[in-house]
């Protein structure tokens, strides 16, 4: 079982994070305003929940187990409801809320989370359940082939791009997906694969680009730079993601 109130804690003081966040979120934008998105589903809001960036919407729920993240989400709102709806559980636990609550969503957001659940099967189950034929879902996961694993594995200081780093143990994560798997994956939960594709490369690991940003050897430019050489390097970036639908 995750510790929640462990991760709660590191999870504010990850490094980089935020700017993996930041990218997530301009990709997720960027692709959501091209489907139907009247009823959305947010599965963890972290710190920064999809409704401060993004508006156009009739209804959102934001299911989420952390409850000092709900808390915090709850105080951005400042006390407006704006029609969104928090759920305080794991999404497996929350299904039948979901159902009462978003009859016909329209398009569900899975963020960084697939990697971190120790049975990601039960995951997927549970979203199969909530979407009808028409719900769009999008998942993202870090990436087995980011360009920092590779050179870490050519390095010598990992065997295989699919080890989990120290990072990611101490952040109680689980699996690492390359795009082939991640598709596999999905696929054999009756899902089918619309869309996919990464974003943000980086070249070194968090730890180290923390330490870079600190002593001024980087800064926020760069990082949008590299954000924006993904279009060179479209299977390297530092997350992947897929957007599917149900099998017809």
């Amino acid at each position: 079982m995750r510790d929640i109130a462990d991760y709660e804690v590191k999870y504010k003081v990850e490094p980089c994070e935020q700017y993996q966040v930041k990218y997530r979120r301009e990709k997720v934008i960027s692709i959501l305003k091209d489907y139907k998105h009247e009823v959305i589903l947010e599965v963890g809001c972290g710190l920064e929940p999809l409704f401060l960036y993004f508006q156009d919407y009739k209804k959102m729920i934001v299911v989420e187990p952390a409850k000092s993240f709900i808390t915090e989400a709850k105080k951005k709102l400042g006390g407006k409801n704006n029609n969104i709806f928090f759920i305080n559980g794991m999404l497996e636990e929350s299904v039948g809320r979901i159902k009462e609550i978003g009859d016909g969503l329209d398009y569900i957001i899975v963020g960084s989370l697939l990697h971190e659940v120790e049975e990601p099967e039960k995951l997927l189950r549970s979203i199969y359940e909530i979407c009808s034929d028409k719900t769009v879902v999008h998942i993202n996961v870090p990436n087995a082939n980011s360009i920092h694993r590779l050179l870490a594995k050519e390095m010598g200081l990992i065997k295989d791009v699919h080890e989990l780093s120290e990072l990611q143990i101490e952040m109680q994560r689980h699996n690492v997906f390359d795009l082939t798997q991640l598709c596999e994956f999905v696929e054999s939960y009756g899902f089918q694969v619309i869309d996919k594709g990464a974003y943000f490369p980086k070249l070194f690991s968090a730890r180290q680009m923390e330490k870079m940003l600190d002593i001024g050897i980087v800064d926020e430019t760069i990082f949008d730079g590299l954000n924006k050489m993904i279009r060179y390097l479209p299977e390297f970036g530092s997350e992947i993601y897929v957007q599917v639908k149900k099998k017809v």
